[in-house]
């Protein structure tokens, strides 16, 4: 009885062995009649591997048994096995709970990546990409590997046509008045962080509206190190937003001129560098993404409990570099305080759409 266990489990071994040598090896068939190309022996490799957090091989197989599953057009194995968490761009898990795979995958999409030869190499630091980055993967700091990104697919849209800036009864808010915590804004973080001893920076850098009207006064500035006639405030006075010249938060003593380029429905500032108004990628912008309930903006910051207004805004910049767009996802509420001062307060942060949706629902 043993020896026949022990030779069933040999046979199912050798049976599992056999079916990876014809995955790894063989050109699978998608149901269009695509074939996947074959598997790579990334060992034949000669040049150097300059990222070496990986190993090539590993890579390889890895974008294959992406291209395999999509090629099945198996949509729940490709969120259940190599998907970790929420894709930074592409449809979130909740999303996809009731779609089936052609609602979310184009045909010309699906034929590109079964198409697209798997590199054994990464991209520079950013990973690796199919089909000249309709898919991004990575390995992760636990030795997981992960899909990223998928682009190019329909995922979640917002009707937000209508919401054209944030509009308030001074204008439209400009995009310099929202006090951001960007990708070089440390600074501005570890100010507030030092001043009132707040231990856990991360949760105050995406959170802060746990602490402002608590910890930190609504009103309050700290003044700048290295201008004397700048300030900063981590919520911004409404007041003085439209009466002064700002910057994401700093606050300088010059008088503001109307600088606003609407294009579409984002909101850019002026650009006069080239002798005529444009808008200005290259400088902070906005677009307004959905609404928020007032008794929810209140409910992040009950300690305030006087919002009038909440908005999900998109606000960041070009960098004019390979990285691309630098920002953030802010949930903003508008503040009253005893004197009826109304004050712009960033109350939740979030690097991804998906994190901000996931939150938001």
């Amino acid at each position: 009885m043993v020896q026949k266990d022990s030779f069933r489990s040999n046979n199912s071994f050798q049976q599992l062995i056999l079916a990876l040598l014809i995955i790894f090896t063989v050109p699978l068939t998608a149901r269009s009649g695509i074939q996947i190309p074959i598997r790579k022996d990334c060992s034949l490799i000669k040049k150097k591997q300059y990222h070496d957090y990986y190993d090539r091989q590993e890579a390889h197989d890895f974008g294959r048994k992406i291209q395999a599953l999509i090629a099945q057009k198996d949509i729940r194995g490709i969120y259940q096995h190599v998907l970790i968490d929420e894709l930074v761009n592409g449809p979130r898990r909740e999303f996809i709970k009731n779609k089936s795979f052609d609602e979310i995958f184009p045909k010309e999409w699906v034929n590109e990546i079964i198409r697209s030869e798997i590199d054994c190499d990464s991209v520079g630091w950013r990973g690796f990409m199919i089909s000249q980055g309709l898919i991004w993967f990575d390995r992760m700091e636990n030795g997981k590997w992960t899909i990223v990104t998928i682009n190019g697919v329909n995922q979640e849209t917002f009707d937000n046509k209508n919401l054209v800036g944030w509009v308030t009864n001074k204008g439209i808010v400009p995009p310099t008045c929202f006090p951001t915590f960007g990708y070089f804004e440390k600074p501005k973080l570890d100010l507030f962080t030092e001043k009132f001893r707040i231990k856990n920076k991360r949760k105050f850098e995406y959170s802060p509206g746990k602490y402002i009207g608590k910890t930190i006064p609504l009103s309050y500035k700290i003044k700048s190190k290295t201008s004397k006639n700048s300030v900063y405030s981590i919520a911004t006075n409404l007041d003085e937003c439209f009466k002064w010249n700002s910057e994401n938060g700093f606050l300088k003593k010059k008088k503001r001129k109307n600088d606003l380029v609407i294009v579409g429905n984002i909101i850019y500032q002026k650009d006069n560098l080239k002798g005529e108004e444009d808008h200005n990628p290259f400088k902070h912008h906005y677009q307004v993404l959905s609404k928020l309930d007032v008794f929810k903006c209140n409910q992040i910051a009950n300690q305030l409990s006087r919002c009038k207004e909440s908005y999900l805004i998109k606000i960041g910049y070009h960098s004019g570099g390979s990285i691309g767009w630098l920002g953030r996802y802010y949930i903003f509420g508008i503040f009253e305080d005893i004197d009826n001062n109304e004050y712009l307060v960033p109350l939740e942060i979030f690097s991804t759409q998906n994190q901000a949706l996931n939150f938001m629902n």
